[in-house]
């Protein structure tokens, strides 16, 4: 999930300290050098997070106004740069966080990360159900035309246009849910937009035939999200569970289970552990760790930049989380950033799935390459082991 800032910053120094902790913790940037500009840009697009740093009183003020009188932007998170006199104020124009003059880099990424952890937290207020379906539209400018649902709540979904629409765009839907005859007629406000076609859009007028299509299809896929998820979490106990209380069974269990705590057999099962971790092209036989880390895609040849979340790392291997897959066989380069490296990888898309991600098989040929994935492996096992 992307988050997007309007930064309003009239001190180059305290721009780039802002601007710095901004890209750091993942969020877009867009600079604004001035109160007027602002305006404009806090009526074309929706912003989850909006900065003001200006010497004049007045105009901070005035973008605060703008902001909260916006429809698009009546609910994003704002952050002033301001005095310690001045902090009465601010909360009363409705600031959600300030930061005090001087600006420390330190301060400043302390408030960003509460404010991150506050914007992630309301996105995912209502349950979400995944789905993966067309929809046609209509909205000011286009008739008929498609598009992709990604996931929906009881108030809202998230959809891939492929495109940008106006700002604060009213569209009409009509769709039909996996499983469902029943076609869902509704109409919707697009609240936030991504540089690449995708959207969130709160639901305005949902008719009471549509909204009961859309509740039962959400309490059943719901439920069995939470049963698979179940499911895949009692996988590590399956082999402890004996549906039969046969005495012999029961002593070649405890048998097996004496040889394996022997040292000879830890041994073993650490020999084969390393061999799996040494393995590049053993993808799938490769142990595989639980991440989610901030990145960067590019197709080869291009120069430009998606943004991504990796997850599921291996040696040989990583799925990238991300709405406009590429398409399978792509050559793909990633690149990833943790507080102490930077690594730089090739790979190839094995596995696309849009609207959702992709899984990419790593091209490692040097040893430094292989010695940089197992430094990233290590990086996030060692994570996982601290905050476990």
């Amino acid at each position: 999930m992307t988050l997007s800032s309007l930064l309003v910053c009239v001190d180059d120094a305290a721009a780039q300290t802002l601007r710095s902790s901004l890209e750091e913790l993942r969020i877009q940037v867009e600079m604004c050098p001035d109160a007027v500009r602002a305006a404009v840009r806090l009526a074309q697009d929706r912003f989850d997070l909006l900065i003001v740093d200006c010497k004049s009183k007045a105009d901070v003020v005035s973008i605060l106004r703008e902001c909260r009188s916006s429809r698009a932007n009546e609910s994003t998170l704002a952050i002033v740069v301001a005095e310690q006199e001045d902090i009465r104020d601010m909360f009363s124009l409705g600031v959600n966080f300030v930061l005090y003059r001087p600006l420390a880099s330190d301060r400043v990424m302390s408030s960003l990360r509460a404010a991150q952890a506050v914007l992630y937290r309301d996105k995912r207020g209502k349950a979400r159900a995944p789905v993966h379906t067309h929809a046609t539209i209509d909205y000011a400018g286009g008739e008929q035309e498609r598009a992709t649902l990604v996931d929906l709540s009881e108030d809202g979904m998230a959809v891939n246009f492929g495109k940008r629409l106006p700002p604060a765009s009213k569209v009409y839907f009509q769709f039909q849910l996996p499983g469902q005859t029943a076609r869902v007629r509704l109409s919707g406000q697009v609240v936030w937009q991504d540089w690449n076609g995708r959207a969130g859009v709160q639901y305005v007028d949902v008719p009471q035939t549509s909204r009961r299509i859309l509740h039962d299809w959400l309490q059943k896929n719901l439920a069995d999200a939470t049963k698979r998820e179940l499911a895949a979490e009692s996988v590590e106990v399956e082999h402890s569970t004996r549906p039969e209380k046969d005495a012999k069974v029961e002593r070649q269990v405890e048998e097996k289970e004496k040889q394996s705590k022997s040292p000879d057999a830890k041994n073993r099962n650490e020999k084969a552990i390393s061999r799996l971790r040494a393995e590049p092209d053993n993808r799938r036989g490769q142990t595989r760790y639980a991440c989610r880390l901030g990145a960067e895609v590019y197709q080869q040849g291009s120069s430009v930049r998606n943004y991504c979340h990796l997850s599921d790392l291996s040696p040989g291997g990583c799925y990238l989380e991300m709405p406009l897959a590429f398409p399978t066989g792509s050559a793909v380069e990633i690149t990833v950033r943790t507080q102490e490296m930077k690594l730089r990888l090739a790979g190839k898309v094995k596995a696309s799935h849009p609207g959702y991600g992709m899984g990419v098989s790593f091209t490692l040929n040097s040893k430094d390459e292989r010695h940089g994935v197992q430094q990233l492996i290590d990086f996030v096992a060692a994570t996982a082991e601290s905050t476990s």
